[in-house]
């Protein structure tokens, strides 16, 4: 069976002299591998449409029952050339491959899932977020924890309903229930984890925030924080242990 499919590339790497092995989340068949072949040999033109952060029409043939297809053409579809402008940006970007390479399983398709991260990746590249592109990073993270059915609820408590109040000190976290919980809620059950007011805050602002006009500001301890929430929250809900390698920019490990 052929196929074409636009697809976000992922990863790649080398497979005998003239080849490689192409990792890409599509819209409409999810994330699949494919061997690029020849595509290393100096005559190619597929070339710079399968490298990684491009966003490319691709056209495969699907083996049934196999998890390798074999890639018969591709050309860029989106034009992206800005994510590799500034380091910042870069890794921004780099982080959302990553997060959806890790979270998303094979060949599992959801196109939602798919326009979230082309619309991140555009934010990107449109130059969103300058003084701290990384949030548009956090911002698909919370995208996609909606699209994955374990929404984080940061205007209300997820027990009592109750109005968050931005405040002084620290505010309970509720992995279990998914949000930000009242002050009312005395020892509350399951995992949790403390945030203070300013993460609190910049998660109410990312509630309404969209990519193509973001302009949030997050300054780099608070990224930190929220890709430590995001991290445990995605592998409490998935049962998975998610820990990613690409951090934000200004620092080596969180």
């Amino acid at each position: 069976m052929i196929i074409t499919d636009t697809a976000i590339i992922l990863h790649g790497r080398k497979y005998s002299d003239t080849s490689k092995i192409i990792h890409a989340y599509t819209k409409n068949h999810g994330k699949i591998s494919v061997i690029a072949k020849g595509v290393r040999s100096a005559k190619n033109t597929m070339g710079s449409s399968i490298e990684a952060l491009r966003c490319s029409s691709i056209t495969w043939y699907r083996y049934p029952n196999k998890d390798l297809h074999l890639l018969k053409s591709a050309e860029i579809a989106i034009p992206l050339h800005n994510l590799t402008s500034d380091y910042d940006r870069l890794m921004s970007a780099m982080g959302i491959i990553e997060i959806l390479s890790g979270t998303q399983e094979p060949e599992e398709p959801n196109p939602s899932i798919f326009e979230s991260a082309i619309q991140a990746l555009m934010a990107l590249n449109e130059f969103r977020c300058q003084e701290a592109p990384y949030a548009i990073t956090l911002l698909f993270l919370m995208q996609l924890a909606a699209i994955m059915g374990f929404a984080i609820h940061v205007q209300s408590c997820p027990i009592t309903g109750e109005l968050i109040q931005r405040k002084e000190g620290e505010t309970v976290f509720s992995l279990d229930k998914g949000g930000v919980l009242s002050d009312g809620i005395i020892n509350p059950s399951g995992e949790t984890i403390l945030l203070n007011s300013s993460a609190v805050g910049i998660l109410q602002e990312m509630e309404h925030a969209q990519f193509e006009t973001c302009s949030l500001h997050i300054p780099l301890q608070e990224q930190i924080t929220l890709l430590n929430l995001f991290q445990r929250y995605f592998s409490y809900h998935s049962h998975k242990s998610y820990r990613w390698n690409t951090y934000p920019p200004g620092i080596t490990t969180p």
